[in-house]
This record gives structure tokens, C-alpha cells and sequence, in this order.
């Protein structure tokens, strides 16, 4: 499955239904090619798509490509395909199971919560500023300290807040989503201090996550060997070499290395080595001997 692009949001129903069947045949395209096989679609018009006469440009694309494969178009309604609508209604499925109504927080953690509420020192502290009025950001509701959306606050207690990252991470319909998705259905219903950092640190601890969603960061490159020079102290490589025991004042030593020769000079240097004091070291004891490199 992919998100619909922005251009393809604008399509017409019976286009985006299309849309999902030329993604799928593309995807298993090497399994499909030389077999026999039924599309089933939830919208009428798609059925016909195969039969429409007058046709768009991008639908001849779209029919040119069907052409490659040996396959039927049959009409299903969408109440007898439920094992399919299962995918789309997962959003759904986490806005009921992420609630913060008392219908869908009763039985054991309902009461968990409440007693968690007389244990935590945080929720004791915060039960007794709202009772006093010092505070708009909660209200009490049941016997249970409610923040701002009607989200029932969570006492540091047991495993209870453990439990509903789990619920909200690792659970079928939540699919093991990343750190904004996590938080975006714990925030639906729940509240707790530095909610943020405890999903950041259960998402990036997430076993499943690390072994199989892949990194966001683009590739780094092939290691290259650098250029040889083509004659000594043509160019020069050079670092510091720091936190050694202090001797007559130098703590420092500054490493000069002609890459042609792999000729090494040390010089001493002080803790603390601008750069104006660096450069005074290099003329003196570099440039001096072996004149000004073409490249450091």
C-alpha cells in the first residue's frame, strides 16, 4: 500500500479504486505475468473499466498496461469484503481503541488508574490543586483527573503507562507505527508529563522496529583513497594530539605528516592552541624547512 499523491486525491472514486489495481499489478507484476487471475473491486464503475469505450489519455496508459496480463474485473460489495476494508478502517480502529471515554477505559484499567491516582505523588499533588482551584488545566470526572480533549491523565504507577505505549505500538492494529504516529494515538485519549520522551525511548528500544523498517537517511558513498602527491611536502596532513601529562608547559602535540613521504614532524604545542598560535607553529616549523604546500 502507498499514500495517494496529491494529484491523484482529485481523481474520481472509480479512478482512485483504479488507481490501487495498477499499483498491485505493478508491485506483484513478476508473479502475475503468464497466470490467470480475478481483480475484485467495491465500486460498480471499476468493473466496467475494461469495456469503456471512451477513454482519457491516462486511462489508455493505464489500458495498455492491463494488456500485459490475463486477468477479470468482478464487482464485490463492500459488506462481503470486509477482509479487505480491514486495511483502510485501521485509522478507525485506533481512534475507537484510543478514546478517552469512560465506555471504552472501564473494567481493570479503569480501576488501575484510580488506584494508581491515590499512589503516584505527582497525581495526589495535582488531584489536590484542582479540588482547590488553583489550576484550569485539569478538572476531576469519576474519579479520574482529566486534561485538555478529555484526556484521562496517567499516574506513574505499576506498568500502566508501559502498557498503553505497548497498545499503541506493538499491537495489530497499530502496526508498530514511528514516534509521531505513537504519540498521535497515545494524545487521542492519554496524558502524562514528557509523554514525548517516554515514546521516543520505547519506539527506538522497539526490537521489531530496529530489525526490520529500514534507515531514512541516504546511503553514505564508497570509500575513495585520496590522491598521491607528486613530490615530498606537496601536501601535508595534519591533527592535534590532546590530554597528555603537561610537560615544560606543552600538553599538546601537533602532528604534521607529508602524505608522499609519510615523513612525520611533532611539534609541541600548549592545552589551549588558537589558531593564529597553530599557524605561527606550521611557518615556523613547517614552512620554514619545506616551504608553503599546495594542499593541507
Amino acid at each position: 500500500s502507498r499514500k495517494l499523491k496529491d494529484a491523484e486525491r482529485r481523481y474520481s472514486v472509480h479512478e482512485r479504486e483504479m488507481t490501487a489495481i495498477i499499483h498491485c499489478l505493478r508491485t506483484w507484476r513478476h508473479y502475475l505475468l503468464g497466470s490467470q487471475f480475478v481483480v475484485k473491486t467495491d465500486n460498480v464503475a471499476t468493473s466496467y473499466f475494461q469495456t469503456q469505450k471512451k477513454l482519457s489519455p491516462k486511462q489508455a496508459r493505464w489500458q495498455e498496461f492491463l494488456a500485459e496480463f490475463d486477468f477479470a474485473l468482478e464487482y464485490k460489495a463492500g459488506k462481503t469484503n470486509v477482509v479487505a476494508d480491514a486495511l483502510s478502517w485501521k485509522a478507525e480502529l485506533a481512534a475507537t481503541r484510543t478514546t478517552s471515554s469512560e465506555a471504552q477505559l472501564e473494567g481493570a484499567l479503569l480501576g488501575r488508574i484510580r488506584e494508581g491516582m491515590k499512589q503516584d505523588p505527582v497525581a495526589k499533588h495535582l488531584v489536590e490543586t484542582t479540588k482547590a482551584g488553583k489550576t484550569r488545566r485539569f478538572w476531576l470526572q469519576d474519579g479520574l483527573l482529566m486534561a485538555k480533549g478529555g484526556r484521562v491523565f496517567v499516574p506513574r504507577w505499576g506498568n500502566l503507562r508501559r502498557e498503553l505505549l505497548k497498545e499503541c505500538h506493538d499491537s495489530l492494529w497499530a502496526g508498530h507505527p514511528g514516534q509521531e504516529r505513537t504519540l498521535a494515538l497515545l494524545e487521542r485519549g492519554y496524558y502524562w508529563p514528557q509523554m514525548r520522551d517516554d515514546v521516543e525511548a520505547y519506539v527506538k528500544t522497539c526490537l521489531i522496529c530496529q530489525q526490520d523498517k529500514g534507515t531514512n537517511q541516504k546511503p553514505a558513498g564508497l570509500l575513495e583513497p585520496l590522491r598521491i602527491p607528486e613530490r615530498p611536502w606537496e601536501c601535508l596532513s595534519m591533527d592535534f594530539i590532546v590530554i597528555l601529562p603537561k610537560v615544560d608547559g606543552f600538553s599538546s602535540i601537533l602532528v604534521v605528516v607529508d602524505r608522499f613521504s609519510k615523513y612525520a614532524t611533532f611539534i609541541p604545542a600548549s592545552k589551549e592552541c588558537p589558531t593564529e598560535k597553530t599557524a605561527e607553529l606550521f611557518v615556523k616549523h613547517i614552512v620554514k624547512h619545506w616551504g608553503v604546500p599546495k594542499s593541507i
